[in-house]
């Protein structure tokens, strides 16, 4: 029976995740999914046009953006929505990560500082008091009415980029 499954949902869960790329920087972003399809030159033309996004509330759905631009873009940010699910913003000036089955890890302390590409204000997320990533800092800012990126930075060093969702 599990074969069987596999056999019929294999082909379409391939063509999914092999999605061609749609999104450019002259199409404005209005989804998630559109800033998972740009390309490094173009998440960072519009991170540097954007406003420090405004503290959210709540859980915020993510996704992962790494190696953006490469054919695995798209099938990596698939692959790792099943590990990290995005952010849960506290009212009190903490954010925690939401990962696979509703979990929570990582907390972050929440504020407005300068942005390390720039030096504009940026909506800042900082590890520094988590003992699993200490070295880590997010920053973020809102490229769209609801709809956030934001660059991971370990040591300080760009890592990657990931996008949330404060409309969901």
């Amino acid at each position: 029976m599990a074969r069987l499954f596999l056999r019929a949902v294999a082909p379409v869960f391939t063509i999914w995740m092999l999605a061609p790329a749609t999104a450019t920087a002259a199409d404005p972003p209005r989804e998630m999914r559109d800033l998972v399809r740009m390309s490094q030159s173009e998440l960072e033309a519009l991170y540097l046009v954007a406003p420090a996004a405004p503290i959210p509330s709540g859980f915020l759905p993510g996704r992962a953006i790494k190696s953006p631009g490469s054919r695995l873009t798209v099938a990596n940010s698939r692959a790792t929505h099943l590990v990290w699910q995005g952010k849960i913003f506290r009212y009190d000036g903490t954010m925690i990560n939401r990962v696979f089955f509703g979990g929570r890890a990582i907390p972050a302390q929440v504020y407005h500082a300068e942005s390390l590409i720039d030096g504009q204000p940026s909506l800042i997320l900082d590890y520094s008091g988590s003992r699993l990533w200490p070295d880590v800092r997010d920053e973020v800012r809102e490229v769209a009415p609801g709809l956030y990126l934001g660059v991971m930075y370990k040591g300080g060093e760009q890592k990657m980029y990931f996008a949330l969702d404060a409309r969901k």
